[in-house]
């Protein structure tokens, strides 16, 4: 639980000879300072009963005063720490401060970073990362350290979008921190630290634009499987771990990395996947089995199935992204060695894997499935438009 003081700075002293008088919060071993708006000399404060004496009698009125709103504030502090305790959630010294401060909402840093352990605690880092990402980029944009749910509004978020744009970061760059904060903002709302009245996502549209084309064909996805790589062995380990994804309907590269011979079980596939934590349960392709058996005996349970992640790193997270910056070097001397079309990197297996399925008459709906979609307006962006030449011939058997 949380406790309150008041301190005087005896060792500041203002123009006019007096010290500041604050209150301190402390809690979970977190210090935070609310200004009383009153400063006494030293010699007009009492450390022990925490009250102004020594006033002159002719100012005995504004004195008392003083001292009424010096308790007062105490036990205003007091009864905040008592209705967030009531309420069984999680708070910080901030958030004591910001009731104070008449700011009826969670502090958004703060917030923020109860999510992020969250995530961490999950072991679902990837999502840790792109929270932290965002909360850091909104704050340094609109220079502020700290600010509560109720003051983000249209206004900071076109702020915030204007000089992302003048930094030159992409529309779908801005796209992701503007859903992310739009994602904690509905959290808040739900943990009822927020108000919904002033849920700014009513007016600010995230905006989005056509990404890059990330697919190959799948004439492109069997140069890939063929290619011989035998005197290239970190470049083998790199095209066998993109096709495994690919044969796995577009696994992202996380979920290959972290998978176990204990999700393998009866010819299937059964894993939770990193990022949504959503569960899987699917058959192995043979081929995909074939290379499952080319890195792993399968015997102990714990062990990871390919060689991504060092088993005795002391950070698993921070062996997996040295992993896939290599690996995408890899991707990419086979990208030139076979002059691909695209950059070649682990998403281009998913995405083609997606599109592929499209064009090859796989209703979006599975395809959304297949890749653990909530909503087939994500699947979407995964697929490739199709040519030009596709939709003329379309177009002459509806119209002709």
């Amino acid at each position: 639980m949380a406790t309150v003081k008041l301190f005087h700075f005896k060792n500041k002293i203002l123009k006019d000879g007096t010290s500041p008088i604050h209150l301190q919060v402390i809690h979970k071993r977190k210090r935070r300072w609310f200004t009383s708006g009153i400063s006494v000399k030293p010699e007009d404060w009492d450390p022990i009963e925490k009250q102004i004496i020594n006033y002159p009698k002719n100012e005995k009125k504004n004195f008392r005063k003083k001292n009424y709103h010096l308790k007062n504030l105490l036990i205003k502090a007091e009864g905040i720490i008592i209705d967030l305790e009531s309420s069984e959630r999680p708070y910080t010294a901030d958030d004591v401060i910001a009731k104070l401060k008449g700011v009826d909402s969670a502090l958004f840093a703060a917030f923020t970073d109860r999510i992020i352990k969250e995530f961490q605690k999950q072991k679902r880092y990837g999502n840790a990362n792109i929270y932290n990402s965002a909360k850091n980029a909104f704050l340094k944009r609109i220079n502020k350290t700290e600010i509560s749910f109720d003051e983000i509004n249209y206004r900071l978020l076109k702020k915030f979008e204007t000089n992302l744009i003048n930094e030159g970061v992409s529309i779908n760059g801005i796209s992701v921190y503007m859903r992310t904060i739009r994602a904690l903002y509905n959290r808040a709302i739900k943990e009822k630290v927020a108000k919904k009245e002033n849920y700014p996502f009513e007016e600010y549209k995230i905006k989005h634009s056509k990404t890059h084309k990330r697919a190959l064909k799948k004439e492109e996805i069997n140069k890939i499987r063929d290619v011989d790589l035998k005197q290239k062995p970190a470049q083998e380990k790199a095209r066998d771990f993109f096709m495994f994804s690919f044969y796995c309907m577009g696994m992202a590269f996380v979920d290959v990395a972290y998978l176990k011979v204990a999700n393998v079980m009866n010819g299937r596939l059964h894993y939770s996947r990193q990022k949504t934590s959503q569960l899987y349960n699917f058959e192995l392709v043979p081929p995909a089995l074939e290379l499952i058996k080319k890195y792993s005996d399968l015997k102990n349970p714990e062990d990871y199935i390919f060689p991504i992640i060092d088993p005795d790193h002391p950070n698993p997270h921070k062996c997996y992204n040295l992993q896939i910056g290599l690996n995408n070097k890899c991707l990419k001397a086979i990208q030139n060695h076979l002059e691909l079309p695209l950059k070649l990197t682990t998403y281009v297996a998913r995405h083609s894997w997606a599109t592929i399925a499209k064009r090859s008459g796989i209703p979006t709906a599975v395809i959304s499935e297949g890749l653990g979609h909530t909503t087939e307006k994500t699947t979407q962006i995964y697929l490739d438009s199709f040519e030009n030449s596709v939709l003329d011939k379309a177009n002459k058997i509806i119209t002709l």
